[in-house]
């Protein structure tokens, strides 16, 4: 089964698209299923999605995690900019703003002068196209127009099965709304990662609700992790330092990705100042800052050399976020996968503000408080945010067990998002055994192809990727 693979996000330094790809990665190959074709997110940004060779790729993406600690934000969106409009000059044009120009730039994408002579011919040998869509479904810039409109000439000028997995999908821009609702039903499943997603797209697509992929990353327990983590400058991974002590208790502080529509972010690192005295009052174990993203480390930098506090900085490796965050008292934060860190060890999560509706989400289907506290004015969320931490701390490890048993029904149930995939081999094999004349496939063993878990679940849970 050949898949070509949409919207990797291992080349990015966020923890939330490594430990989600690799994890979904990780479930096609045990179906089954060779990636024999990777667009990453970096593309799609860029709109650089024909074949360039290995070692401009490595020289480029290397220089661009070396600088990445030292540059602020907005720099580095600005270079990302000026390299979208210094490369991939001609397939950019190529993506269609509105639904209406669809038509018309599959005609251009398809002509003889095409710029993805490479890309096309990948479209013609797969056997199903995998979009991880992630949280990138959102406003109407190049990466979601990208995502819907090659996902529409796989489907429509290709004839080839794609999905669109592992995503939320926030359709308040007009236009990719109205692409949306050309393209969703197009797709052979949709499978969101949130309950609000499902409920606010159901009137153009059949979409199905699956646990995030990220699940799949499991904690060590507290009593395996200690002595292994509790060595000296274990969690220093340069140039962040991180003087953590897992053997006392802590909690986990991070940031959010509406950090980065703020226009001051002095205030942003004023706000996250008060949060910090305020918790210093309340709580009496360590206070831990987890970057998980570079525009949050750019935050937590000088917080973290002013209170003196261990920070756990974006380029940490994900098991090892997983273990921290999971062994966590509570985890004060605004990311997604963050939260499914922590929660996958049952640590409750207050959740903070996001560009999206994502973190109500993710606490509403944990069966905790749907408040988001303000993340651009944490000065005014104070109060009701350290009375809803002294309420997690004082349920204890009842709460740590609920929510650490729903966890481990979402990994479980994360292998959903490739349930289609499963069928789809199910099917090739069979059409396989019946063309050379072999015996179609027993009732059970049908059934068993139906059913996404097959003896694939237990392999995948608690792993490490």
């Amino acid at each position: 089964m050949n898949v070509l693979f949409l919207n990797d996000s291992t080349t990015e330094s966020n923890w939330g698209g490594r430990a989600a790809t690799v994890s979904l990665r990780m479930m096609i190959s045990r179906l089954g299923g060779t990636i024999v074709k990777t667009v990453t997110i970096d593309d799609l940004v860029h709109s650089s999605l024909e074949h360039r060779a290995a070692s401009e790729v490595t020289t480029e993406r290397t220089f661009r995690e070396a600088v990445k600690p030292y540059l602020p934000p907005v720099l580095l969106k600005a270079g990302r900019r000026l390299l979208s409009t210094t490369r991939g000059t001609r397939e950019a044009p190529l993506i269609p703003a509105t639904w209406r120009d669809y038509d018309r730039c599959a005609k251009r994408a398809l002509g003889r002068d095409t710029p993805w002579p490479h890309l096309l011919r990948t479209f013609e040998d797969l056997d199903v196209a995998v979009v991880y869509g992630d949280g990138d479904i959102y406003g109407n810039n190049l990466l979601p127009r990208s995502l819907l409109f090659l996902s529409f000439l796989i489907k429509r000028h290709f004839n080839k099965p794609v999905i669109m997995v592992n995503h939320s999908a926030d359709f308040e821009h007009p236009d990719l709304r109205e692409a949306a609702e050309g393209v969703y039903p197009l797709f052979d499943d949709v499978v969101f990662r949130d309950q609000i997603s499902v409920e606010r797209c159901k009137k153009f697509c059949a979409g199905r609700l699956a646990a995030d992929t990220a699940f799949w990353f499991k904690p060590a327990s507290r009593e395996i992790w200690t002595p292994v983590a509790g060595r000296a400058t274990y969690f220093d991974v340069w140039p962040d330092t991180a003087l953590l002590d897992p053997s006392e208790p802590y909690l986990c502080v991070g940031g959010s990705s509406i950090i980065d529509t703020a226009k001051n972010k002095d205030s942003i690192i004023d706000g996250y100042a008060l949060l910090i005295g305020r918790l210093k009052t309340l709580y009496s174990g360590q206070i831990v800052l987890t970057a998980s993203d570079v525009v949050d480390q750019f935050i937590f930098r000088p917080l973290a050399e002013r209170f003196h506090l261990p920070l756990v900085g974006v380029a940490t490796p994900v098991q090892q976020a997983v273990d921290v965050l999971g062994n966590a008292d509570a985890y004060i934060g605004g990311r997604f996968h963050p939260g499914i860190f922590a929660l996958r060890g049952g640590t409750p999560v207050l959740a903070l503000s996001a560009k999206t509706f994502k973190m109500r989400a993710l606490t509403d289907m944990a069966g905790l408080p749907s408040r988001e506290f303000d993340a651009l004015d944490l000065g005014h969320e104070m109060g009701a945010l350290g009375r809803q931490l002294l309420s997690f701390l004082e349920e204890g490890d009842d709460l740590r067990r609920r929510l650490g048993a729903w966890a481990e029904e979402m990994a479980e149930n994360s292998w959903d998002n490739v349930a289609y995939l499963s069928n789809l081999q199910g099917r090739t094999a069979g059409a396989h055994r019946i063309a050379q004349g072999q015996d179609a496939p027993s009732q059970d063993r049908r059934d068993e192809l139906k059913d996404p878990s097959g003896g694939q679940r237990e392999t995948g849970r608690g792993g490490r990727g």
